[in-house]
Order: C-alpha cells, then sequence, then structure tokens
C-alpha cells in the first residue's frame, strides 16, 4: 500500500548561514503567511514532482467569495499547486485517485467544487505559471546556496588542518625552546638546535601564509554569501507580491466557474 504524498507547511527562515544548503524563502506581512516549495513523491514506482504553496490567512477582511483551499493537478499528478490543510489534502487525493486526468479542486467555507473543465485549467495554469517561474529561480539560488557550503566545507576542513599544524609548531616550539635554556645554563653550543629554531621559523611562515589565504578566501565567500542573501531577499518579496496575485485571480475566477456552472459542487 502507497503512502499519500502530504504537502506541509514551511517555516519562514530569514536568516542565512553559510554552512546552509537548502534555501527556503517566505515573507511575512500581518495576519498573512506563505511559503512555496517543489516537492516529490513516490508513486507505482514513479517519481512525481509537483509545487506545492501553502498560503494561510487570518485577515479580517476576507470574504466569502475567497478560496480558503484548492489543489490544480495536472500532467496526470506530476505538478500540483496545492493550499489547504491535511484534512482538505486527504479529501482532495481521494479525487485524485479516482480521476487520472487534469482537474481543480477548491473549497469555499464548507462548499467544495470540482473543475475539468479544459479551458478552465488552461485558464488556471497561466494563473500559475508566474509563480512556478520563481519557483525555479528560487531552486537556482538553493543549487548556488549549495555550491558556497560546499566550498565553505572545504574551507572548514582546511582550517582543521591548520589548526592541528600550529598545534604541532606550538609543542614543538616549546620543546626546543626547554632544550636551549638547557644548553644556556651548560654552556653547551649546539648547532642541530640552531637548525631545528630555523626549520620551525620555517614552518611558522609556511603556516602564516596558509592562514592569510584561508581569510582571504573567507572574506571572499563571505561576500558571494552576502549577495547571494541579497538576491533571496528580493526573490522573497517577488513571490509574496505574485502570491498575492494569484490568490487574487483564483478567487475572481472561482467565482466565475461557479456562476456558469463549470464548477461542479461536491457532495458534502
Amino acid at each position: 500500500m502507497s503512502v499519500r504524498p502530504r504537502p506541509r507547511s514551511l517555516a519562514i527562515a530569514s536568516s542565512w548561514s553559510l554552512l546552509a544548503t537548502l534555501l527556503l524563502v517566505g515573507a511575512a506581512v500581518a495576519g498573512t503567511s506563505k511559503s512555496s516549495t517543489t516537492r516529490s513523491s513516490s508513486s507505482n514506482s514513479k517519481t512525481r514532482s509537483y509545487t506545492s504553496t501553502t498560503i494561510h490567512s487570518d485577515d479580517a477582511e476576507d470574504g466569502p467569495n475567497e478560496v480558503d483551499a484548492y489543489t490544480f493537478s495536472r500532467d496526470h499528478g506530476h505538478w500540483r499547486d496545492t493550499n489547504g490543510s491535511e484534512r482538505d489534502w486527504d479529501e482532495v487525493q481521494d479525487l485524485l485517485d479516482q480521476n487520472d486526468g487534469d482537474l481543480f479542486w477548491f473549497r469555499r467555507g464548507d462548499d467544495r467544487y470540482l473543475v475539468t473543465d479544459p479551458a478552465a485549467l488552461t485558464e488556471l495554469a497561466a494563473i500559475f505559471k508566474p509563480q512556478e517561474e520563481l519557483g525555479q529561480r528560487q531552486g537556482e539560488l538553493g543549487r548556488r546556496q549549495g555550491e558556497l557550503g560546499r566550498i565553505q566545507g572545504q574551507l572548514g576542513r582546511r582550517q582543521g588542518e591548520l589548526g592541528r599544524i600550529q598545534a604541532r609548531i606550538a609543542q614543538r616550539q616549546a620543546s626546543l625552546q626547554y632544550r636551549q635554556a638547557a644548553n644556556d645554563r651548560s654552556g653547551i653550543e649546539d648547532r642541530e638546535l640552531a637548525r631545528a629554531f630555523l626549520e620551525l621559523q620555517h614552518l611558522q611562515e609556511e603556516a602564516g601564509s596558509m592562514q592569510s589565504e584561508l581569510g582571504e578566501q573567507q572574506s571572499a565567500l563571505g561576500e558571494r554569501q552576502s549577495a547571494l542573501g541579497e538576491q533571496q531577499s528580493a526573490l522573497g518579496r517577488e513571490q509574496e507580491r505574485v502570491s498575492r496575485q494569484v490568490s487574487a485571480a483564483i478567487d475572481k475566477l472561482a467565482l466565475s466557474l461557479i456562476a456558469d456552472g463549470r464548477a461542479k459542487p461536491l457532495a458534502p
């Protein structure tokens, strides 16, 4: 028995870490929370990829004409745009199990509707297209963030190696200084000790050069991370704007579909 894929609300993330490999974008305004991500699920040995958009609103101005939940499934379920609760998803999944074609399910209050009209589905695809394009851009930023995380990991390993080298240098220096003090008390001239100090000096210079190089690389990586963070912030603001446009367009289209009968009421 296959497990049903369930869309989940994603937490809005605004903080950045150089070690992050996954980006999540969100924007918050009074009474509204939105998030968008690309998800995958496995069904009948086939991988289904779809866009899941979750929008929850507690706006006091919400009216009876607003769509409270929806699912737009197309390409035989390979792409799905969803908004709603776990209960909504369970109800929609039952419909998806019974219908292999494209469909649009939505709920307004306690009233539920199903749309399979090709023209309406084409219009819905156009409504969601800008949002899905932003999702692709977000995926590219995520890929770039992952690359920065990989570079940061490499720098971290080299910094760890440098730390071990510096520890060995410190131990060697302490040993040579102890030996030097003993020779000074005895009045012994130790040429081998002099050569050891010279070798230690060379090691210290190499470690210093390595530390300087790593510092420059870390600084450059920080600049790239900062630039990527600015792009991510701008994309988040654009996602917020587009999400509002999509919500308004869906509300308007739902009214039209109910009025002309293309939205078929479902039994409670």
